[in-house]
């Protein structure tokens, strides 16, 4: 059995993480830093090149220099196959895409088809073999889906072959961060020798470990982000009745946060939440509840008010620059959230298309996400639409006539506003939809300035 070594104690186990997208990558580079001997595959050759290059494919804080040291340690290697990869590690966690499907149904497509791929390369094999799914899945996945996949495309059993859950909690834009210091570790195993295993890997992590069942284990990922996603749209509808009432919604949040049963995260208000996990692990939850007869009357809304947020976003901009047809609107940041390059599910794009569609030119602009968001928008522009919408390199070229500027995500470029940038907008109106700008610089700036989730003074 292959084994990292380790200067007291038994040998560590050598970690193998098949996927190198956003948490995949993260995730092996975290076990490697913790001196945890790791290898990773990538269907993508591309993406295989560039890693051992030592080049990310995504924009993360902290994610290069990490994976140029780990590649210059020798504990992080890319292989090139899952023969490699299953005969090259004890532990193999897989890190595979389960995007959302029709009907709010998360498509197990591409996980089944790894679980296959990693079959078929165990078979025949004797060491025992631990496979994690890592992946974000259903409640009842593992144990109802992959395991007998696995089983029977491997030919094994219990005795050579185990199957556990470890569900992910990495925040984009914090992710290194997240990966080396976890909060806590979540795994649901069926057997000792498992649990034993994962504590082996885990060993040099500076966090408690909770083991529980498989299906437990699912359920804490979703359950953590349907709570998360109430948080926020809690936030996000009281900032609309602040607005009506008078008073700033970040001044009423820090002080409900301030209640220990509550805590201060995920409490800022904003135009709806975005991201790969929130709406997809919703929706997925949702439907598996329906499934099971069980009806729903928070969960099953959260979408709705997401969407009714959104709009009252666009709501804003209209009543800061009345009717929209033939305006100039500079749209600023693209991705989700500040911080990172994703943007699945980014506010920006039902935005955009309220922009647009009520008559106005929009320009945009993201200091990293730019490429992807025109990707997505160009192979889904509104109807008729797909003109009204341009990139700019940079934010000068972006607000040059602007009749109103929208700050969509809150990037560090955009908080520091000076005057020369309000010299370029036919009318200086910023509309901040995350109470980007502080005060101060308002002021300087010499702007108007209008505050989701801030009454109108």
């Amino acid at each position: 059995m292959p084994t990292g070594s380790r200067s007291r104690g038994p040998p560590t186990p050598v970690v193998g993480v098949a996927g190198l997208g956003y948490m995949g990558l993260a995730t092996g580079l975290a076990f490697s830093r913790r001196r945890v001997r790791t290898v990773g595959y990538d269907i993508r050759p591309e993406l295989r090149d560039r890693i051992r290059a030592g080049k990310t494919p995504i924009y993360e804080a902290g994610l290069p220099e990490l994976l140029r040291g780990e590649i210059q340690s020798h504990r992080f290697h890319v292989v090139d196959g899952w023969a490699d990869l299953v005969h090259g590690a004890d532990v193999i966690f897989l890190c595979l895409p389960t995007p959302r499907g029709p009907g709010g149904r998360i498509d197990l497509r591409p996980i089944r088809q790894g679980v296959r791929e990693a079959g078929a390369a165990l078979r025949g094999g004797t060491e025992y073999r631990l496979v994690v799914v890592k992946s974000t899945v259903v409640p009842g996945t593992t144990d109802g889906v992959i395991r007998p996949l696995m089983e029977r495309v491997s030919r094994r059993d219990s005795t050579t072959l185990g199957l556990a859950s470890n569900p992910e909690f990495l925040a984009e834009g914090n992710m290194v961060q997240d990966a080396l210091e976890p909060e806590r570790i979540v795994v649901g195993v069926s057997s000792a020798r498992d649990a034993r295993l994962l504590r082996a890997v885990y060993r040099n992590f500076p966090a408690p470990m909770l083991i529980q069942s498989p299906t437990e284990a699912e359920l804490v990922k979703y359950a953590s982000n349907a709570f998360l996603a109430v948080k926020v749209t809690f936030a996000n509808e009281i900032s609309r009745l602040v607005e009506r009432v008078g008073g700033d919604i970040d001044r009423v949040m820090e002080s409900v946060g301030a209640d220990s049963r509550i805590g201060s995260k995920f409490l800022s208000a904003g135009p709806g939440f975005g991201g790969s996990c929130f709406e997809k692990d919703v929706r997925a939850l949702v439907d598996r509840a329906r499934e099971l007869g069980i009806s729903w009357g928070l969960l099953s809304h959260l979408s709705e008010a997401n969407r009714a947020q959104t709009h009252h976003a666009t709501a804003l901009v209209r009543k800061a620059v009345g009717n929209l047809r033939g305006k100039s609107i500079a749209l600023l940041g693209l991705a989700f959230k500040a911080g990172t390059d994703d943007v699945r599910e980014s506010r920006a794009f039902p935005l955009a298309t309220d922009l647009v569609l009520g008559g106005a030119v929009v320009r945009a602009h993201d200091p990293a996400a730019v490429r992807n968001f025109r990707r997505v928008w160009e192979q889904t522009p509104p109807a008729g639409k797909s003109k009204a919408l341009t990139f700019c390199s940079t934010v000068e070229e972006c607000l040059r006539s602007a009749d109103v500027a929208v700050i969509q995500a809150a990037w560090p470029l955009y908080r520091t506003w000076p005057e020369r940038w309000t010299k370029l907008m036919r009318r200086p109106i910023v509309v901040d939809l995350r109470r980007a700008i502080p005060e101060p610089r308002r002021h300087r700036g010499g702007i108007g300035w209008v505050g989701l989730g801030v009454a109108a003074r």
